[in-house]
């Protein structure tokens, strides 16, 4: 199972998935990127780590950096990891991040690259984030996890999926056996709509990893996207059989009974994922799916209960920029929902956290960006289409300049929904096609439009889409309701 990436800028959904694509080399080979130590056996601990966090199993890795870091306090690439798979703890992967970065020039050309390109990933910095990654290709061409890398970059941060498909088919070239190739074409195929590809991928996983735990949770995910839910909870239990710290196993179990329309089933299996994680991310990822199964129900009280809880949490384990997007969705239920007052006192809590908060300057100008397209949005629904307009005028200006291509998908959706309520239908189109496409919020704002221009079979395509889509997503738990009304009525 990959976490999905774009759904936060430091959402350790987010963030964790990119990296962990960010695998560096074995020192032996002169093609891939070496590593810098000068203990054998913390190199040896760093490998078992990197191996590890492939297979998903990131609080044993994190043991194991811990330890090469004890052997060698100058070992910026376990440093480097340690941060990224701090199990959701903001300030401990800060800080490790941090120190690898202070140890940049005791290390190869390689190593620096990529460190750069995950500390521009950290920052959302996209103009960096592709000039690093550029840097690595030129220098390892044959370096099958840099490959990896460029087809993750592509795939989730461009949505780029033709160049997504030539790295990875890269990497399958340099090492036919490497399983975590397979991993990705799977979900990638997934995303062009190839799910025999997909399939096919995902079995091949399976078959160079039968005793690993993460190859039958991504087929297992790529069942409950076919809408094959009984097949896909068995595949789940199994996961959990064959390693039951793998945890996360049962918040997909949980996903499956959202989409049977089995809510306080699914939440039985939240509730079980919440207990039995270790991880802080692991923890907050419970709480966050909690509070969506309340949203598909349409309870608002329910779900507002529940992201303050993952306020709390987040605040005591000190991950404040969990507490800011907490506050942040809550404000989006509420627009969605119509109930605009309410949401602004939850766009003020989030902004007020984003001041206060002990946090880098880099992820306060993120949080900050995200959170000032949603007012944007807040002041479209409210009327206020002047200062939505000014509103998307200045964030266009920030992202331009930071490059960051999931911002510049969120500004075009919002330039899109604001063309719309102006009556420029047309323009609005334009604009939702260059927005997320990922995203059920995207297709239903697309959808609507295409109801106001009497395009009615289109639209009728897009709900149809909401509908039948089985990722669990806060985008799609605020629009499946509606999107089903929308279908009666046409």
């Amino acid at each position: 199972m990959k976490k999905n990436l774009l759904v936060r800028i430091w959402n350790a959904a987010v963030f964790t998935s990119m990296l962990l694509f960010l695998q560096c080399s074995v020192p032996q080979a002169s093609d891939e990127i070496p590593i810098t130590s000068n203990s054998e056996e913390a190199i040896n601990l760093f490998l078992e780590g990197r191996e590890l966090i492939e297979n998903i199993k990131t609080t044993q890795a994190a043991k194991l950096f811990d330890r090469a870091i004890a052997l060698d306090p100058d070992f910026a690439l376990a440093y480097f990891y340690r941060g990224f798979y701090s199990g959701g703890d903001y300030k401990e992967s800060r800080e490790n991040m941090s120190k690898a970065a202070d140890l940049i020039d005791k290390v190869s050309e390689g190593e620096k690259h990529l460190i750069l390109f995950g500390m521009a990933v950290a920052d959302n910095d996209g103009t960096k984030q592709k000039s690093e990654l550029n840097e690595l290709l030129k220098l390892f061409p044959k370096d099958k996890r840099v490959q990896i890398s460029a087809g993750a970059y592509y795939q989730y941060f461009n949505q780029n999926y033709k160049k997504s498909l030539e790295y990875y088919n890269n990497a399958v070239n340099i090492d036919p056996n490497y399983a975590e190739s397979y991993n990705m074409l799977g979900y990638l195929n997934i995303k062009m709509n190839n799910y025999a590809d997909a399939e096919k991928a995902f079995k091949k996983y399976i078959s160079l990893l039968p005793n690993e735990a993460n190859p039958y949770d991504s087929y297992a995910e790529f069942l409950l996207q076919r809408g094959k839910y009984h097949e896909s909870i068995t595949n789940y239990e199994k996961v959990y059989n064959i390693d039951p710290t793998f945890v996360s196993a049962l918040s997909g179990i949980g996903n499956n009974y959202i989409f049977m329309g089995e809510f306080d089933k699914a939440r039985e299996y939240y509730e079980k994922y919440y207990t039995n994680a270790s991880s802080t991310y692991a923890k907050m990822n419970a709480l966050f799916l909690k509070a969506t199964s309340y949203l598909y129900e349409e309870k608002m009280e329910n779900a507002l209960v529940v992201f303050e809880e993952r306020v709390s949490f987040a605040k005591v384990s000190e991950s404040p920029i969990t507490a800011i997007y907490s506050y942040k969705n809550a404000a989006f239920a509420l627009d969605v929902a119509g109930q605009y007052d309410r949401a602004t006192e939850y766009y003020k809590k989030a902004e007020d956290l984003i001041m206060e908060a002990e946090i880098e300057e880099a992820d306060r100008i993120t949080a900050q960006v995200n959170l000032d397209l949603f007012l944007c949005y807040h002041k479209i629904m409210t009327g206020k289409l002047e200062e939505a307009k000014n509103g998307m005028v200045n964030c266009g200006q920030i992202i331009d300049v930071r490059g960051n291509v999931g911002e510049k998908k969120l500004h075009n959706l919002g330039l899109g929904i604001m063309a719309s309520a102006n009556e420029n239908y047309q323009q609005a189109l334009e604009y939702f096609k260059d927005a997320d496409r990922e995203n059920p919020f995207t297709w239903y704002q697309e959808a609507i439009t295409l109801q106001k221009i009497e395009k009615k079979d289109e639209a009728k395509k897009l709900f149809n889409k909401i509908v039948s889509c089985n990722k669990n997503q806060i985008g799609l738990a605020v629009v499946r309701n509606r999107a089903v009304e929308n279908l009666a009525s046409l």
